[in-house]
């Protein structure tokens, strides 16, 4: 009976084996682009066998030998210790026949066999193809603030279709302000009003932080259509009293009033909600090109002309 404890039972395929140069190389350059943490070495240090993570990738027989007693050494329990040495296996160039004649005698639970698998993937980089396994619905998600912090780093250029479907399909907490605003981040990229609706759902002073971060987002962005209809979408949000209060404070006396365009915005608001008054009071000072014969000494023009007298009376909003 084959006894996973035993070197010579898990690598049976080559008891003199050793990692490839190759694969060495490799999972080192993944750990530095990893921000010099695997996922391989997130479990083992969840596990308390942090003495591994030094050993790994082993660069040699002995070392590869060092790893098995390491963590056959701990005190995880069994089926933790297999699914690392699953692990492990799949780095080899045999490991389909390895791997199949591990899981007949050692009967890995497919759970634990489907997070491996998936977790292996993240640490190659292959982000799509380990998305297949870390999404099975069977799966008590396994390091979800992590994962999706590593998919919104390593996206291509406005690309977060990775990114999004892993949040979709998993509960993830976003536990640390670091994985809430990179993600927050992403959905500000993607859509103004679901970013907006998210923001609301926080609560507390989260709600506004992330409210000054999406308008900043918005007014960030490069010139363009695109941004043109980013902040006609950001100008039309149902804000509440508190977020209107937020928005005209942030890009008028915050830290938002040297993005460009910040009065604008503000005064384009107004007007859309049919605070003219307001406008005019803090729009005096805008100037700016003419955009198809119009331009802001234009727009006040005409607004006073409609007003007439009632433009002097206090209180009045044009509503």
């Amino acid at each position: 009976m084959k006894d996973f404890n035993e070197f010579e039972d898990v690598f049976e395929f080559d008891p003199d084996s050793k990692y490839d140069h190759k694969i060495v190389d490799t999972i080192k350059g993944n750990r530095r682009a990893l921000e010099n943490e695997l996922f391989f070495d997130k479990l083992m240090k969840v596990l308390s066998i942090d003495k591994g993570i030094k050993l790994y990738p082993p660069t040699s027989n002995d070392d590869l030998r060092k790893l098995h007693r390491t963590i056959i050494a701990s005190s995880s329990p069994d089926h933790h210790k297999q699914s690392l040495l699953y692990y492990v296996l799949k780095d080899f160039r045999t490991s389909h026949d390895a791997i199949k004649s591990f899981l007949k005698h050692f009967h890995l639970p497919e759970k634990y066999r489907t997070c491996m698998d998936g977790l292996w993937e993240m640490d190659r980089m292959h982000f799509a193809k380990a998305l297949e396994f870390l999404t099975q619905p069977s799966l008590i998600p396994t390091f979800p603030d992590e994962i999706l912090y590593t998919l919104i780093r390593h996206a291509p250029k406005d690309d977060f279709e990775l990114p999004l479907a892993y949040y979709n399909s998993v509960s993830v907490p976003l536990g640390s302000s670091k994985v809430l605003e990179a993600y927050f981040s992403v959905l500000s990229r993607v859509s103004v009003s679901q970013a907006f609706y998210f923001a609301r759902a926080q609560g507390g002073n989260s709600h506004m932080i992330l409210l000054e971060k999406l308008i900043s987002s918005v007014l960030s962005g490069s010139s363009g259509e695109a941004r043109a209809n980013r902040g006609v979408e950001l100008t039309n949000l149902p804000f509440n009293e508190d977020e209107e209060k937020c928005f005209e404070e942030y890009l008028l006396r915050g830290k938002g009033r040297t993005l460009n365009g910040a009065k604008d915005t503000v005064m384009i608001r107004r007007l859309a909600t049919g605070k003219l008054q307001a406008a005019l009071k803090d729009g005096g000072s805008l100037t700016g090109r003419k955009i198809d014969g119009l331009n802001w000494e234009n727009l006040r023009s005409g607004i006073k002309s409609g007003l007439g007298p009632r433009s002097s009376v206090e209180g009045f909003t044009g509503q």
